[in-house]
């Protein structure tokens, strides 16, 4: 049974408009100028978001890796790929390792119609200048469901309340989104089975 509630607390809210409180981070302007230290990428955000120009063709930085883990890979089906390179469509699944108090996470392309957990359905790019300050997990996190919640109907073919799926997001950490020379904003937005059972097919207009 799909448990509502945890479910929806998140992103429910987003359904009935409520807008996203950020926390003060530093942003530049669009021509690379500095600005403030202390502005609030808030207006950024929102305008990305009320323009829908959100679409990112960023190439993940290649300082990103596959972490080292002990997990037997030999257990794992698919194809062990870079998290930040799967692209629309792609099928996948995670499996997390605790390595010296590290969690580690390996992740494995898949066809989708091969058993999986997830499958991205779209990628966007936080809005921010060059330099800029990471603008802290729950911002960003914030940020991309709310992007994600979005664009959710339109791939699945069904509103998100009454779905059996639900949204999760792959996000930059604050070392890339920093990076002078390996920068990256990207932002995937996948859906899994809110029961916890796998996919077996594309969720591309299933609707359910």
């Amino acid at each position: 049974m799909v448990n509502e509630l945890p479910r929806r607390q998140g992103l429910k809210i987003f359904a009935i408009g409520t807008i996203l409180v950020l926390v003060a981070a530093a942003c530049s302007n669009g021509s690379g100028d500095a600005v403030d230290q202390r502005a609030d990428p808030a207006a950024a955000a929102a305008d990305a978001l009320d323009s829908g120009n959100t679409t990112s063709t960023t190439v993940a930085p290649n300082t990103i890796s596959v972490p080292t883990t002990t997990t037997d890979l030999t257990v794992i089906q698919g194809v062990v790929i870079n998290q930040y390179l799967l692209g629309i469509g792609e099928c996948f699944n995670q499996v997390k390792d605790l390595q010296q108090g590290v969690q580690v996470v390996v992740t494995t392309s898949v066809g989708c119609f091969i058993p999986h957990q997830s499958q991205v359905f779209h990628r966007l790019e936080f809005p921010a200048g060059s330099p800029a300050v990471y603008p802290g997990d729950k911002v960003m996190r914030d940020f991309a469901l709310q992007s994600c919640y979005r664009e959710f109907e339109a791939w699945v073919g069904t509103k998100y309340e009454t779905s059996e799926l639900d949204i999760d997001v792959l996000t930059p950490n604050q070392t890339n989104f920093e990076d002078s020379v390996a920068r990256y904003r990207g932002i995937h937005c996948f859906v899994y089975r809110s029961d916890g059972d796998n996919l077996t097919t594309t969720t591309r207009g299933l609707k359910i």
